[in-house]
């Protein structure tokens, strides 16, 4: 799979993350801690889909455990500031783009139940092709995402 798009846009969404000079978020809504947090869970859930398929697994995409206040709590813990949670997204999403990288095209269009939730709104519920849920990080959830932290600049 070509990743130059998904990388692109995970330089992207890095570049937002250590600018900084995040403020507090609007009522209801995430800190920028808790956004990096759930964008480095998604990531690591869509590498773990990637290798699971990659190893003749039954994989699943269920995005709820990077929702998980005490999921996100506990990524955050485990990180030492928002340079720490930038490095573990870093982190991820260079995994998830190698693992993409090496993916074949069999593997790519293997089907995977996908579960999509964003504030308590299900926006995919259906089996998609593993070339489709890696293709959604970067034209969807990253650039959604920094852009969330670009309005919790001060």
């Amino acid at each position: 799979m070509d990743v130059t798009r998904l990388r692109q846009r995970h330089d992207e969404f890095l570049a937002v993350a250590e600018a900084g000079g995040f403020g507090p978020p609007p009522a209801g809504e995430w800190d920028a801690d808790r956004i990096l947090a759930h964008v480095a869970l998604g990531e690591a859930s869509g590498a773990a889909a990637a290798l699971a398929i990659a190893a003749g697994q039954r994989a699943v995409y269920d995005n709820r455990p990077s929702l998980d206040e005490w999921n996100l709590r506990r990524v955050v813990g485990a990180a030492s500031g928002a340079g720490d949670l930038v490095g573990v997204v870093r982190r991820y999403g260079e995994l998830l783009c190698d693992i993409a990288a090496g993916l074949t095209e069999r593997e790519l269009e293997v089907c995977l139940p996908v579960l999509i939730i964003s504030n308590d709104q299900v926006l995919v519920d259906e089996p998609r092709p593993l070339r489709s849920l890696l293709a959604g990080f970067g034209e969807v959830h990253l650039p959604g995402h920094a852009e969330q932290l670009r309005g919790l600049r001060r």
